[in-house]
């Protein structure tokens, strides 16, 4: 092998690197799959359109590779090759070499182009070896291997489906290659040559793993973009060398690639997704203060530092880490959730505007709860506390309550079946402790509160980013009455390009321009009720977005019997017909002015919106609380600023 000063002192090619063609390189299991996108694409793109152009004679530093010999490997493989597993700078290679591949592609189609030139190209960065025996010249992860071959072998099309993100980006760089090379001022010979030759790598090789595992806090610390998650696995496989601790290694080995796959499942590609989900793995496991859940790899190493002996706490905490991937698949895409309560509660949650300050609790609860029955009962109660304090902004008001329940899910992980100052953590007192939350935070009064106005408050629910999942659930309601079902995420989508006429939007009734007849003494707050709003299908809301709502309401039951759209705009109807003849029962209006319009509008929005907060005392009611409300009434026409009064307690 070459000296490693010299190999870590000079600017390499990309032929000196491969050796002509007499080295292997892995990207070993435990590395994240590919992810550089169009933009780090395109900048590679850019820098050898430079070089080719400015006739750029020397090599140009292109970045820097770090790889470990296999021994075992090179043994086990034909004694002709070193095999070499990429610890820093496999984004790069694999882009180069895909890059490669297109080049050859292009270069085998050109009849100026020999069969020995296109081949010997070819052997050295794809595919070598003799038939029967070939060898690929870089080797992906085991969950990308298949696919990636696929790109690059000879006759192999890429209409392949992808099935991860990192299989997508993938696909997309050899889209992006191959239009690049046909565009008419690029030559493919030119661009191999600048490849091969022009771009200059640091290639590092120390001799043993001690050596990088050094190289890890190098990488780490030199302000290259890494995430969190693989920083801590940089570390803890320094940590297994340094201390000789084989089996730390081979439980990142082993659990790495589970935890990439599950995250690549939910499409937590990104660093700052990956940095999300470590932050409450270690919340659970380790620490609950908030802060310092945002720097897990600094505090990872002050609680485990390289000399210490804490091998059993590490590797509880790696497993924790895969078996955390798995339940985040359970929750967001409900994988392997076979229980109908159970995936209808977490598809819930999933859907609500947030769900920082209660992930750590799902992910306790999937941990340590194994009877359906009571994680049927948990996770029912973290979407209603969830909704109700978080999901209606609630929490803005007061202390946001995240370090409470940050603690209960520590608590739950770490002491599950102990017992604690004379009381079992178990089910029944997390149970009791999420109900005593909402009592004293998100009681029925405090949820009333929020989902009325007062005569002279400020507020506006359009703002309200709960609307969307509130108004699904009452439709989900109002089809549940009708003997019908709901796509729950259907409603919930965003707008699709290619179906922008099944957008459900949600929209006015008495829409902000119409100023025909304005509510001038409370300020038009009778437009920025919950009551005043519906969710529809955005076609039918450009038909009759700023008519009065008399004409709205009419339209759109019309339009309703003709189309299917939510079950909401036809109940419109009833409650307008009633409060057009409550008001003439109570004047006796002989003609139709402003001022009957405007009672006939507070009516009808009272009627509405009075079902609505009496369906989510409903929805969302949680026994046990103090002073459970289980029905009220609301008038705007009274003389109170405050327009709703109780009816009902719970029992009464």
């Amino acid at each position: 092998m070459e000296d490693s000063s010299q190999l870590n002192n000079e600017l390499k090619s990309l032929d000196e690197i491969f050796r002509q063609g007499k080295r292997v390189f892995r990207i070993p299991d435990y590395q994240r799959g590919y992810s550089w996108e169009e933009q780090q694409r395109t900048d590679l793109l850019t820098d050898i359109e430079y070089l080719i152009k400015s006739g750029y004679e020397y090599r140009h530093y292109t970045g820097t590779i770090v790889a470990s010999l296999n021994e075992k490997e090179t043994i086990e493989r034909d004694s002709q090759y070193e095999v070499f597993d990429i610890v820093d700078g496999q984004q790069r290679v694999t882009s180069l070499i895909l890059l490669l591949s297109e080049i050859c592609r292009s270069i085998k189609k050109s009849s100026e182009t020999s069969e020995f030139e296109y081949r010997e190209v070819f052997s050295k960065f794809i595919q070598g070896g003799s038939e029967g025996n070939s060898v690929h010249k870089l080797i992906l992860g085991k969950d990308q291997d298949k696919f990636f071959k696929s790109l690059v072998e000879e006759g192999i099309a890429i209409e392949a489906s992808s099935k991860s993100k990192s299989d997508q980006n993938l696909k997309d760089a050899v889209f992006e290659f191959r239009n690049w090379l046909e565009r008419q001022d690029i030559d493919a010979n030119n661009v191999l040559k600048c490849v091969r030759e022009n771009l200059g790598f640091l290639f590092y090789a120390p001799e043993n793993n001690k050596e990088i595992g050094i190289m890890f806090e190098v990488i780490n610390n030199r302000g290259k973009a890494l995430s969190e998650l693989e920083k801590i696995k940089n570390y803890l496989i320094y940590y297994a060398d340094k201390n000789n601790k084989r089996d730390i290694r081979v439980r990142v080995n082993e659990s790495w690639p589970e935890i990439l796959s599950n995250l690549n499942k939910i499409e937590y590609t990104s660093n700052e997704s990956e940095d999300r989900f470590l932050r409450n793995c270690w919340i659970v496991f380790m620490d609950t203060n908030k802060s310092k859940s945002h720097y897990v790899y600094d505090n990872l190493k002050l609680e485990w530092p390289p000399d210490s002996e804490n091998t059993k706490k590490i590797i509880e905490f790696i497993k924790f880490l895969e078996d955390a991937s798995i339940f985040y698949a359970k929750y967001l895409i409900r994988e392997g959730v076979t229980d109908t309560q159970e995936k209808t509660w977490l598809e819930r949650i999933s859907c609500h505007p947030a769900d920082a300050s209660i992930t750590p609790l799902i992910l306790a609860v999937f941990s340590k709860v194994k009877y359906q029955n009571d994680r049927n009962a948990l996770f029912e109660l973290l979407e209603k506390l969830n909704f109700r304090f978080y999901g209606t902004g609630i929490a803005g008001r007061s202390d946001s309550g995240q370090g409470d329940l940050f603690w209960y899910a520590n608590t739950f992980f770490n002491y599950f079946g102990k017992v604690e100052d004379g009381i079992e953590i178990g089910v029944q007192w997390l149970k009791q402790e999420l109900t005593n939350f909402i009592d004293q935070r998100a009681n029925d009064k405090s949820f009333i509160e929020y989902l009325t106005l007062d005569l002279d408050e400020a507020g506006d629910y359009y703002s309200w980013v709960g609307l969307r999942f509130f108004l699904a659930s009452y439709e989900e309601q109002l089809k549940k009455d009708n003997r019908e079902s709901i796509n729950f995420q259907q409603v919930m989508a965003s707008r699709n390009p290619d179906t922008p006429n099944d957008f459900y939007h949600k929209e006015h009734i008495w829409a902000v321009k119409d100023l025909r007849i304005e509510d001038n003494e409370n300020s038009d707050v009778n437009k920025r009720r919950l009551g005043n709003f519906l969710l529809l299908k955005e076609s039918l809301n450009i038909k009759v977005s700023n008519k009065p709502p008399e004409e709205k309401v009419e339209l759109y039951f019309d339009d309703w019997k003709n189309a299917p759209n939510t079950l909401m705009i036809r109940e419109l109807k009833e409650f307008f017909d009633e409060a057009k003849e409550a008001e003439e029962k109570s004047k006796n209006w002989k003609y139709k002015t402003k001022n009957y319009w405007l009672n006939v509008y507070k009516r009808f929005l009272d009627g509405r919106e009075e079902k609505m907060v009496n369906f989510a005392l409903k929805r969302w009611k949680v026994s046990g609380l103090n002073s459970n409300i289980s029905k009220i009434k609301l008038d705007s026409l009274g003389s109170q600023n405050e327009i709703w009064s109780r009816v009902a307690r719970d029992g009464s």
